[in-house]
């Protein structure tokens, strides 16, 4: 009875073990909560607060531009388990993209482990392709971040992907490789200025909008925006800049307060910039890499 007993208590005792070592061997990091600002989590701290900025406002300008995609980025330092488990676990609980478009695409990067994935909820998958999302990782994210330019790839990254949503395939006809070789220079600084254009027009509006603002209120003391109205009225400056847009912020907050959705982005089609709008969709799509 004894020896019964014994056999019975170092069974249990393995099956505990063997429970317990299964549970940790698939467990992945629990999902952080989003960012209480923007569409950038940095919680790997591989950012400075200015590229956090700059980032969030490439993001912000272009979901007022498109509901092609809605793009969001995560960097954490141990993901734990499958990298791609635990994105589509972020990008499900966060709902990136839009409710019922299933547009979202989540920018994941694990510094500790040194590995990189993109999730694509089905939507975003008609036009931005798992083929796409893994030229994306092996020609810019992979070697920016092997040479630590974290900002850089994900700006460039960012870039790549609204522009594949929205049908900008790259050419992908045989190219004259003598012709190429001979003018490389002149292609190579026509690509790097088109990449980064976009950056720099946004960084130009934004320091205009500033500087409206800041005339504003220097001329009446009253006048002090909020740092949410600040934002909206960036927002608004980008998108509109004819002869019948609004470029004094006393005359424009009063307009903002009656309709915000119409004076805080582009043409509507997402005023607030927000990513994170209930989307889902997200099955398996995408692509991952490391570094």
């Amino acid at each position: 009875m004894t020896n019964h007993r014994a056999a019975v208590a170092t069974a249990s005792v393995s099956l505990l073990l063997i429970a317990l070592t299964g549970c940790g061997a698939g467990a992945t990091a629990a999902v952080p909560e989003p960012p209480a600002d923007g569409n950038v989590l940095d919680a790997a701290d591989v950012l400075t607060a200015a590229q956090e900025q700059e980032l969030n406002a490439l993001i912000d300008e272009q979901n007022a531009r498109t509901d092609a995609a809605r793009v969001a980025i995560l960097t954490v330092e141990d993901a734990s388990g499958s990298i791609e488990d635990y994105a589509r676990s972020v990008a499900t609980e966060w709902g990136v993209g839009d409710d019922g478009e299933d547009n979202g695409v989540l920018v994941v990067a694990d510094t500790g482990e040194r590995e990189l994935r993109i999730e694509t909820a089905d939507g975003a998958r008609e036009t931005f392709s798992d083929d796409n999302a893994e030229q994306v990782i092996e020609d810019v994210l992979e070697p920016a971040f092997a040479d630590e330019e974290y900002a850089r790839g994900m700006t460039e990254a960012v870039g790549q992907i609204y522009g594949y949503a929205q049908g900008q395939d790259p050419v992908k006809e045989p190219f004259d490789w003598g012709l190429l070789a001979a003018v490389a220079g002149g292609v190579a600084v026509f690509i790097g200025a088109l990449m980064w254009w976009g950056v720099a027009n946004s960084r130009r509006r934004r320091r205009e909008a500033d500087e409206e603002i800041r005339a504003a209120e220097d001329a009446d003391p009253d006048l002090r925006l909020t740092e949410e109205q600040r934002d909206a009225y960036r927002k608004y400056r980008y998108s509109h800049r004819g002869d019948d847009a609004v470029s004094n912020p006393a005359i424009w907050l009063p307009l903002y307060a009656a309709n915000p959705a119409l004076y805080s982005g582009g043409s509507g089609t997402n005023a607030s910039g927000s990513s994170f709008n209930g989307g889902g969709g997200f099955s398996g799509g995408g692509s991952s890499g490391s570094y």
